[in-house]
């Protein structure tokens, strides 16, 4: 009997696999499809060795680590990363070795490369105290690249930031499990 269920499981199982995903049809009134396209990637870091690669190898411009990739970037809707360091020449190292601090003129290859959805929920965010991440935030805002995971309250922190492309809305969240000390 044992043997009959695990086949059954087995073959259960193998169908599941071997069955092609359908599309599934979210506004059949519609006659023509639209996409949504993102491209989400994992820390941006533009200090310490980065920057020092910047100014060696690509004479001082921040565009220099996204030239490759910038043109397929540019394809897309939605560009979302993790901005490890903020982008700031404001406030005081707090003490770690590990501190990011980014220099302003990396916003413009931020903008070049079509990032426009920025999550500051990270270990390095107050690294320059909150001067920096304001100065950060202002920075973001001025060049309408929204940011998650940070804020200049709590509420703000915690929102989340909705994108409406082609009538489907995307939302974005981020949290992190460790803050400032009381």
């Amino acid at each position: 009997m044992f043997l009959i269920v695990a086949t059954l499981a087995v073959l259960l199982l193998a169908a599941v696999f071997l069955i092609k995903p359908k599309t599934i049809e979210i506004h059949p009134s519609q006659p023509e499809k639209q996409t949504v396209n993102i491209i989400l990637v994992g820390d941006i870091m533009l200090d310490r060795g980065v920057e020092y690669m910047i100014g060696k190898q690509g004479n001082g411009d921040f565009k220099f680590p996204f030239l490759k990739i910038a043109d397929y970037f540019k394809k897309a809707d939605i560009v979302f990363g993790n901005l490890e360091g903020v982008i700031s020449d404001k406030g005081t190292k707090v003490g770690s070795i590990y501190s990011f601090r980014v220099n302003p003129e990396a916003t413009e290859a931020l903008i070049f490369s079509n990032f426009n959805v920025l999550s500051l929920a990270n270990n390095h965010a107050l690294d320059y105290g909150r001067e920096a991440l304001k100065d950060c935030l202002n920075r973001l805002k001025e060049h309408n690249i929204s940011y998650v995971g940070a804020g200049f309250n709590e509420q703000e922190a915690f929102s989340l930031v909705v994108k409406e492309i082609n009538n489907t809305k995307i939302g974005f969240l981020a949290y992190i499990d460790i803050g400032p000390e009381p």
